[in-house]
């Protein structure tokens, strides 16, 4: 009598078909650059608005509090551009791992019903497979 090898676990099997596929992605250097640079526009961002409350307030000289107010507007645009930026590309990494998760779960359904069993035929002129009617049917 043969043994059969026992089963692969999925996690197993998910991570060598992934090692499998070989897709290099050239743009991972990249995506973490952007990431990274979302982070420090928001840091930035956040430290020149701040700085900038004490800038134009601690002078009676309109020109003085008018290149503060800007230097605080431009430090909220960098706050929001950075913003945009890590979760843009935060959320890249964890859909493309979502989306090769949901094609392998979807292809192990798929191998779980062509390995399935086929259901009985239904008989012939009776569409409910043999559970009764509740009503009697018009002749």
């Amino acid at each position: 009598m043969t043994s059969s090898p026992a089963p692969e676990p999925r996690a197993e099997r998910f991570l060598r078909e992934l090692d499998e596929l070989k897709i290099p992605d050239p743009a991972a250097a990249r995506a973490a650059l952007w990431l990274r640079l979302g982070a420090v526009l928001m840091a930035v961002g956040l430290v020149l608005g701040a700085l900038s409350f004490p800038l134009a307030h601690g002078t009676g000289n309109s020109l003085a509090q008018g290149d503060a107010l800007a230097l605080g507007l431009g430090g909220i645009t960098a706050a929001v551009v950075g913003a945009a930026l890590f979760l843009r590309y935060s959320l890249t990494g964890f859909l493309r791992f979502w989306l090769a998760r949901r094609a392998y779960d979807l292809e192990l359904l798929g191998e779980r019903l062509t390995a399935a069993p086929t259901a009985h035929p239904p008989t012939e002129g009776d569409p409910r497979n043999g559970v009764p009617r509740s009503d009697p049917a018009p002749r």
